[in-house]
């Protein structure tokens, strides 16, 4: 873990603040509307006076509904995160100070999308674990998150590829997730695929799947629960190809 100044220069900017005060501002101007209105709705309602009533409770149920989608949805934060993009590592500022790491000291990257089916919108995380240890999680509280954790899946999976391809030309068999790899096929659960039998591997609505040719049973789990899901499915490419050299 290293200062976010010396990961080099800045290349982008995830500001979770700005959501945050938005959310907040929504809520402040909501929240009292509601609680002016609904006593407005039983005073008038209770007079029968129904033009008067019957709106003011419309309007109250309305407010009252996006204070809840707001709370349920936005999860507006009491401080928002702030990471930075830099050309040599990512840094994270918020509640729990600042903190920084170099690409060469993240060691997984876990993806997941979840599609809410509330707004048919998909939610993104990313689980990245360090060197050290430690466990950064990003969420939908940073605002355009998939692009900020498919950058830093791909400066991952760029160093853990190499490793992992130069391990198995030297004979070894590599662990990913639920899955072996080595020059003679991919493996899971007992269950293996020569490469020639491997039409394609890649990730598709959720899962990370092993295709193969007709007559094979296809290897498959859940992109959620793998970490390094885009390194597995480079190097079962990279492997492949390597198999099928003259």
């Amino acid at each position: 873990m290293i200062p976010g100044d010396r990961l080099g220069e800045p290349v982008r900017t995830f500001d979770g603040r700005a959501a945050g005060r938005r959310t907040w501002a929504w809520l402040a101007l909501l929240v009292p509307a509601v609680l002016s209105l609904v006593p407005v709705a039983i005073l008038y309602l209770r007079a029968r006076v129904w033009w008067v009533g019957v709106p003011a409770l419309v309007i109250a149920m309305g407010y009252g509904g996006a204070v809840g989608w707001i709370v349920g949805h936005a999860r507006p934060a009491v401080r928002g995160r702030v990471v930075v993009l830099h050309t040599g590592g990512l840094s994270v500022s918020g509640r729990g100070g600042k903190t920084g790491y170099a690409w060469d000291e993240l060691t997984s990257v876990t993806v997941s999308g979840v599609q809410d089916e509330a707004d048919d919108r998909t939610r993104w995380s990313f689980t990245i674990v360090a060197a050290d240890g430690r466990v950064l999680r990003l969420g939908d509280d940073i605002p355009d998150v998939r692009a900020l954790g498919i950058a830093v899946a791909e400066e991952v999976t760029a160093r853990i590829v190499p490793r992992h391809l130069a391990a198995v030309k030297a004979g070894e068999s590599v662990r990913m997730g639920p899955f072996t790899v080595d020059l003679k096929g991919v493996e899971k659960d007992g269950e293996r695929l020569p490469w020639p039998v491997v039409r394609e591997v890649e990730i598709d609505n959720g899962l990370v799947i092993v295709r193969a040719t007709a007559g094979w049973t296809d290897l498959l789990t859940v992109a959620a629960q793998m970490p390094d899901a885009p390194a597995f499915t480079a190097l079962c490419h990279q492997v492949r190809d390597l198999t099928e050299l003259p």
